[in-house]
């Protein structure tokens, strides 16, 4: 290959360089620069990116009724009040929200609960066939009786049977089969229902 030849290659080449080079857009400029928005690929400009801190939703909850107590002239009487609940057709999530207690507000407006604070509920199963529900609750349940031990039970059962599978109540403590006593502290042989408590009926 003559030298002549050789130039006229290397010419072609640093021409080829330059002009790809220049269709590039290349900056001169050998610090960073702004690219104007007008420059930037459109993903980039994506209003509403996916985030991967997005919180979960909360559960929803259903309002429901649960029974505390509220005196009336010379009586005691139940009084429904709504509670929120994720799992309003299971029994145990009514019973929990009414071993709550009264708020704040509740009890300055004259409820009150003759449920013990401390009291647990241990499990809670229905027996579909006899729509019966069996509630175990813990010992501290024991630490009221006579006739607020009476209302206690008139709340439960009257929470529980709410819930249009729910005829009536039987009662465990710690796993112990347990008499409930009706509103006139007599001690019934089996399941109780809300007729047991007529007497405390809301009004």
């Amino acid at each position: 290959m003559t030298a002549h030849l050789r130039t006229s290659l290397a010419l072609l080449v640093v021409l080829a360089v330059v002009t790809i080079t220049g269709g590039c857009g290349l900056s001169e400029n050998s610090t960073p620069q702004a690219i104007a928005p007008e420059n930037l690929p459109p993903d980039l400009l994506n209003p509403n990116p996916g985030s991967s801190t997005t919180l979960p939703e909360s559960p929803a909850t259903t309002s429901i009724r649960v029974y505390f107590i509220r005196r009336v002239g010379d009586r005691d009487h139940l009084a429904p009040v709504e509670r929120q609940v994720t799992s309003p057709t299971l029994p145990g999530d009514r019973i929990a929200a009414l071993l709550s207690q009264p708020t704040a507000l509740e009890s300055q407006q004259g409820l009150t609960s003759s449920i013990p604070a401390n009291t647990v509920l241990l499990n809670a199963s229905v027996d579909d066939h006899n729509h019966e529900l069996v509630v175990n609750l813990s010992k501290e349940l024991f630490s009221i009786q006579g006739e607020e031990l009476a209302k206690a039970f008139a709340q439960i059962v009257w929470t529980v049977s709410e819930l249009d599978n729910i005829r009536q109540v039987r009662f465990l403590v710690n796993g112990v089969a347990f008499r409930a006593p009706d509103a006139a502290g007599v001690e019934q042989d089996g399941a109780v229902t809300t007729s047991d408590y007529a007497v405390l009926a809301p009004l």
